[in-house]
């Protein structure tokens, strides 16, 4: 566990993110003491390491290094004795882990959630591919990648047969021939692709749904040129951790539901939600050091463009993240087929009406 987090801090340390929301952090630490707070914790890896090199300098300059080779065993050995002499000693053998934290389940778990974000990215890719093959435009940090190569990735790794036939059928569909609106609602997978990425500890900080907006299909791109990154790992995010992450989007997604009311844009009739949503909004605005942000202005600042993609960031993820709960508790990978939100969306939209 030590080691994971040690490779996740200098993962961090070398993400563009970090350093972009240590800006839009740095721009609030006059105002906001949560701020300061979060600036002093973001940089307290980095501070940590600097004191490492320093020390490490010190030694060498003053020539205690040479008692290195000495010291340290004798400071492990005693360290390890210690530990050893503190332990109970267990007499029974240990019982058997419940089935939904044996390793073989850990496992097909993390590859079920490891084949979903394949196939997100595969839709995400191709979702690139078709806004340049319509406005002649790439996106950043993008490549144009083929129908061919997609289908062919899936069918590699056995997830062809396997998929939601809506997401089959939408990436059989020849190049060109996604509409605007199919390329902006999978654009929206951007998001299911992070907690993704995050989940199987591809990504070892998940950002504030306020904190990072707007992503790029890059982090899908990446994954289509090397699946392993996804595939091959074994690590997988902390039930606890998860229920962490889905409650504070569920904030977020409340407090943005709240201001949208507030000022008549969801156009509710229901006078009990609308007092609510008066007096949560009427508390926080302009409170600095207590309403939410989203990028560098607190909710009750923010355009109605930001709010309402703050809103959709915060549902998606919020839902989607008590789905992935739900299924670690059950213990079960879901049978299939492997689908995503927009699959399960139009498998809904058309049962509707039969019902």
């Amino acid at each position: 566990m030590a080691s994971e987090s040690q490779r996740g801090t200098l993962t961090m340390l070398t993400e563009k993110f970090f350093w972009l929301e240590m800006g839009r952090r740095l721009k609030r630490v006059h105002k906001d003491r949560r701020a300061r707070k979060q600036v002093f914790r973001l940089l307290f890896p980095l501070l940590i390491l600097l004191l490492l090199i320093a020390y490490l300098a010190f030694l060498i300059g003053s020539g205690a290094w040479l008692f290195l080779p000495i010291v340290v065993p004798v400071l492990w050995f005693r360290a390890t004795q210690a530990k050893r002499d503190a332990e109970p000693m267990h007499i029974a053998p240990a019982p058997d882990l419940p089935a939904e934290l044996r390793p073989e389940t850990l496992a097909a778990l993390r590859k079920h959630f490891a084949e979903l974000g394949l196939v997100y990215a595969v839709l995400l890719d191709r979702s690139g591919s078709e806004q340049f093959l319509k406005e002649q435009a790439l996106p950043e940090s993008m490549e144009i990648t083929s129908r061919r190569v997609h289908i062919n990735l899936l069918k590699h790794h056995a997830l062809w047969e396997r998929m939601a036939a809506a997401d089959r059928d939408a990436i059989m569909l020849p190049d060109g021939h996604w509409t605007a609106e199919m390329v902006n609602r999978i654009t929206t997978g951007i998001e299911p692709l992070r907690l993704l990425r995050w989940l199987v500890r591809l990504d070892f900080r998940l950002p504030q749904v306020g904190q990072h907006l707007y992503g790029d299909r890059s982090i899908a791109h990446e994954l289509v040129m090397d699946p392993g990154l996804l595939l091959n790992g074994s690590a997988l995010a902390d039930i606890d951790l998860i229920r962490i992450a889905r409650d504070d989007a569920a904030l977020f997604r409340a407090r943005c539901v709240a201001e949208a009311v507030c000022r008549g844009y969801a156009g509710v009739q229901d006078e009990n939600t609308m007092r609510w949503a008066e007096q949560v909004s009427r508390n926080l605005r302009g409170k600095q050091s207590e309403d939410l942000v989203l990028g560098d202005k607190l909710v009750s600042e923010s355009d109605r463009s930001q709010l309402e993609w703050a809103g959709l960031l915060a549902t998606v993820r919020s839902g989607f993240l008590d789905e992935v709960i739900g299924i670690l508790e059950n213990g079960r990978v879901p049978a299939p087929p492997v689908s995503t939100i927009f699959a399960r969306n139009e498998a809904a939209s058309a049962a509707g009406p039969a019902a």
